[in-house]
């Protein structure tokens, strides 16, 4: 519930500090020295051609810490502003993602499919040689994990979002260490825009041939 508030109140914060500084710049009501009541009550006691005597010089008023306050304050709403609203991106999976995959050996062009939400979910893996092998995913700030499995191997994905619809990273098959390679993915890119898939030579069925 929280989270769905944070503009909200971020925004709220700004206001009040804005509200508070106007009423910080308001002038003070003005207060007579005592010199100067001394004087007027004297004044009033004497004839025409009395001349008052120049009284001691008033001090000056400290300056209020309040605005100093206020603009801290404002300081601290201006960054929670900036990071709830503009520096905060959630990165959402969820939807279709294509690009080129690599290992030590070949280039080809995969697919993922992400259902779920922004932190977790399932994901479906394609390529080539592989139809729709299965796994998990989850997501923290701009990095994304993901572990697929395909006739008994499980291939193990960690990746990072460069923007809200491109990611990539690295991929390593835990039956096979020694099989690893890299991956991008573009969500909504066309097949034309990508490179076409290297062909499988040897009979190859799953990632770890590759």
């Amino acid at each position: 519930m929280m989270k769905k508030h944070q503009k909200l109140i971020a925004l709220s914060v700004v206001f009040t500090f804005l509200c508070l500084l106007q009423v910080s710049t308001m002038p003070l009501r003005g207060e007579q020295s005592p010199g100067q009541t001394e004087t007027t009550m004297n004044s009033a006691e004497q004839g025409p051609g009395f001349v008052e005597e120049e009284g001691a010089p008033y001090g000056a008023k400290k300056k209020s810490i309040v605005p100093i306050v206020l603009i801290g304050l404002g300081v601290v709403a201006v960054a929670a502003v900036l990071v709830l609203v503009v520096f905060k991106t959630k990165y959402d999976p969820v939807g279709t993602w294509t690009g080129p995959f690599a290992s030590q050996s070949q280039n080809w062009t995969g697919k993922f499919v992400f259902a779920g939400d922004k932190k977790s979910g399932t994901v479906l893996y394609t390529d080539p040689w592989l139809t729709n092998a299965p796994g998990t995913y989850t997501v923290d700030g701009k990095n994304i994990t993901m572990t697929t499995n395909n006739a008994g191997q499980t291939v193990a994905w960690t990746g990072t979002f460069t923007s809200k619809d491109a990611m990539g990273g690295t991929w390593v098959n835990n039956n096979y260490p020694t099989v690893h390679g890299t991956w991008q993915v573009t969500r909504g890119a066309t097949t034309s825009q990508l490179p076409a898939p290297q062909s499988l030579a040897g009979g190859k069925g799953t990632i770890a041939d590759k």
